[in-house]
């Protein structure tokens, strides 16, 4: 009678250690995203090339899961230098695997991290999400209403600057992506 209770319990224990590798797996590729990006190139704005080799890296960083449904955007980001205001600036934008780049201009869905909270701060922020089916437990996730047989699991990184060259009259490094001005941040239009 407690075998059921017990099979079940250890079904559930075990998917759900699944699942927060799984996580795990996508917010250690985002990270592993903004550390290249941030790292700049020789040339600037970087190359359409360069971060199709970036976001390619995603698939090896996530196995042993499945990387074929993971969505990136990576977006240079700004804080405003005329005004101390806590929405950041979008420089430029790019995306992967169907995601959906941001527009340049503010971000009024985001606010900027405390410890890039300076005026004329450049940081990125990468934005992947991927999906998750349950191994064991599909039928269990089913029992549940509202829920379909995959989950989905994001991770949102901020990432400081570490590369990248000064424009106008910046004091920091600015990193732009492909198809971008690096007149974008800086007050002007691009």
């Amino acid at each position: 009678m407690v075998l059921p209770l017990l099979l079940l319990i250890l079904a559930g224990l075990s998917e759900a250690s699944r699942a927060i590798d799984a996580w795990r797996k996508i917010t250690l590729a985002a990270r592993t995203v903004a550390d290249l990006t941030s790292q700049g190139d020789t040339q600037n704005p970087l190359s359409t090339g360069l971060m199709n080799d970036i976001f390619a890296i995603t698939a090896p960083v996530m196995r042993p899961f499945d990387a074929s449904g993971v969505t990136v955007v990576v977006s240079a980001l700004g804080v405003d230098p005329a005004r101390s205001t806590l929405v950041p600036q979008v420089c430029s934008s790019v995306a992967f695997g169907g995601g959906t780049a941001r527009a340049v201009g503010p971000a009024a869905d985001l606010t900027v991290p405390p410890g890039y909270q300076s005026q004329g701060m450049r940081y990125l922020l990468v934005e992947m999400t991927g999906r998750y089916t349950p191994l064991i437990g599909t039928a269990l996730v089913k029992l549940v209403d509202g829920f379909s047989d995959t989950v989905t699991l994001s991770a949102s990184v901020p990432w400081p600057i570490r590369g990248g060259q000064t424009y106008g009259s910046n004091t920091v490094t600015e990193i732009v992506l492909p198809g971008a001005s690096p007149k974008a941040c800086d007050g002007s239009t691009p």
